[in-house]
């Protein structure tokens, strides 16, 4: 599962490049989702991923990709980072009673999300026909398919590394007029 996810979150990788490089833009005023600023996410979100950390170790092998400060800033950046977060949404944080259990603000940090998602979606209109295609491609993967253990090995990496997601949207994430 962690190949088979570690493949996904390359090809989405790719598919963010080929964005930054076409220069899919959005020129629509877009705000700056609140969670982005609230110590109480940021609080439960290094709650929940240093729980996953402590967890792991591999600590060599990263699934987000890394995207520099100068991609941090390009004016379409704030969109490839909620098509990758609505992967996550979809694929490692939804609502799971054994991983709600395992990592206790899961809850919070998940609803903060989501909501960050919400109000970005009309303002990436133009990247969700690619994130359709990226979702038809992933859906083939069926990530349980190897043992529950190695299945839970990986997301608990992706888990970990949702801090590293929340700050890249707080990055590229500012409010456009």
């Amino acid at each position: 599962p962690l190949n088979k996810m570690m493949k996904s979150l390359t090809l989405l990788a790719v598919m963010c490049c080929w964005c930054f490089q076409r220069g899919q833009a959005m020129h629509l005023t877009r705000p700056r989702p609140k969670p982005l600023d609230s110590s109480a996410t940021w609080n439960d979100l290094f709650m929940m991923t240093k729980h996953a950390q402590l967890e792991d170790a591999d600590h060599e092998t990263r699934l987000l990709p890394v995207f520099s400060e100068v991609m941090l800033k390009e004016e379409n950046s704030c969109c490839v980072n909620a098509m990758i977060l609505n992967y996550y949404l979809k694929h490692i944080l939804h609502a799971d009673e054994h991983v709600d259990k395992k990592y206790p603000h899961i809850r919070f940090v998940r609803s903060d999300l989501q909501r960050i998602a919400h109000i970005l979606k009309p303002h990436c209109v133009s990247f969700q026909k690619l994130f359709d295609n990226f979702n038809q491609l992933t859906s083939r993967y069926n990530y349980k398919t190897a043992s529950e253990r190695e299945y839970e090995k990986t997301r608990n990496k992706a888990v970990g590394e949702t801090i590293i997601l929340f700050h890249y949207l707080f990055e590229s994430c500012n409010a456009r007029i």
